[in-house]
């Protein structure tokens, strides 16, 4: 309950923000991507204010990056904390540390635990982008496929998310190639349902 409150009690995420942190958290290695028409002034602004609720952390952009900024001379990459991630419910899905451990720490890694016997679980993520099995997302996608679709407030108390947290869902699947409609019922009022399956995930 307290974090709960501590939630409640957080100034509510700009459509700007919801989107960066979309964009990161759909990543393997959870860089933000400016978001197409963003100009430098309003990135920067954006990009300083997720850092400053520590939603985001900047780091020295390593290869194959997307660059947030420069200064001089030198590119600088924006990250999706832990704490960016659970505030638009994607905490669940994060197959990665906030520190993106490289391929081969991983395979390492991997090959110790095959090594001593445990039961690896292998990584269930699909190459179309969908979300990992069990997932609350999972769950979101499984409503939205329904011919109906989903109100809002029907996602809001399937997954126990706060409004904000569930909008930045709907934009996060788009990010992954859904394609997500808003139609309007005479009596359910806004409903929200996936109109096809996804597309292969950009930028992944």
């Amino acid at each position: 309950m307290l974090s709960l409150a501590k939630e409640e009690n957080m100034p509510k995420l700009t459509d700007s923000q919801l989107i960066v942190l979309s964009k990161g958290a759909a990543r393997d290695d959870g860089a933000a991507v400016t978001p197409r028409g963003m100009g430098k002034a309003p990135a920067a602004k954006v990009g300083s204010s997720l850092v400053a609720r520590k939603l985001m952390r900047e780091i020295r952009s390593k290869p194959g990056m997307p660059i947030w900024r420069e200064m001089d001379g030198k590119n600088f990459s924006l990250m999706i904390t832990r704490a960016g991630r659970n505030a638009i419910g994607a905490a669940d899905d994060a197959t990665t540390s906030d520190h993106a451990a490289p391929k081969a720490a991983r395979t390492r890694a991997a090959a110790k635990t095959r090594k001593t016997g445990a039961a690896a679980q292998p990584e269930q993520r699909s190459i179309d982008g969908a979300p990992r099995p069990g997932s609350k997302q999972a769950l979101v996608v499984d409503m939205l496929r329904k011919d109906d679709g989903a109100s809002l407030d029907a996602l809001i108390k399937a997954t126990g998310w706060l409004p904000h947290t569930a909008r930045a869902a709907l934009t996060g699947l788009r990010k992954r190639g859904y394609s997500v409609e808003r139609v309007r019922d005479k009596t359910k009022g806004s409903l929200y349902r996936i109109a096809e399956k996804p597309m292969a995930a950009v930028g992944a």
